[in-house]
């Protein structure tokens, strides 16, 4: 892991050592948290939108690419295969971890379901 010095306004440094108290963490760790939840925060808006744009032109991907397997970064397609593992190697060799949406193009109207991840508790008897 590498590491990095950045600024930080001097209001956020007591409200983060207030949090990360009240976490019980340290200020790295609450930091660190908090970047990632943004991160991914952000790959899910981005998917969100690659998903409209697969919306958009679902007419000319039928057209063009029915039965494949679509990659859709910044509005457009990128790549595309009949293979999914062939063309997700190539989308993570030419992207990285950017959040590209691969989709396969039907004819069926687009569906997409979501339901929140299940939250395990402990039940105290």
């Amino acid at each position: 892991m590498s590491t990095r010095q950045v600024t930080i306004q001097s209001d956020l440094v007591e409200r983060i050592r207030e949090f990360a108290q009240e976490k019980q963490i340290s200020v790295e760790e609450f930091v660190n948290q908090a970047i990632q939840d943004q991160l991914e925060r952000l790959a899910d808006q981005k998917l969100e939108a690659e998903g409209r744009a697969f919306v958009a032109m679902h007419q000319q991907l039928v057209k063009q690419y029915l039965g494949q397997f679509v990659a859709i970064h910044r509005g457009r397609v990128v790549d595309a295969d009949a293979d999914f593992a062939a063309l997700l190697l190539r989308v993570q060799e030419r992207f990285g971890e950017a959040p590209v949406l691969i989709r396969r193009v039907s004819t069926a109207p687009v569906l997409e379901l979501r339901a929140p991840s299940p939250r395990l508790e402990q039940i105290e008897q």
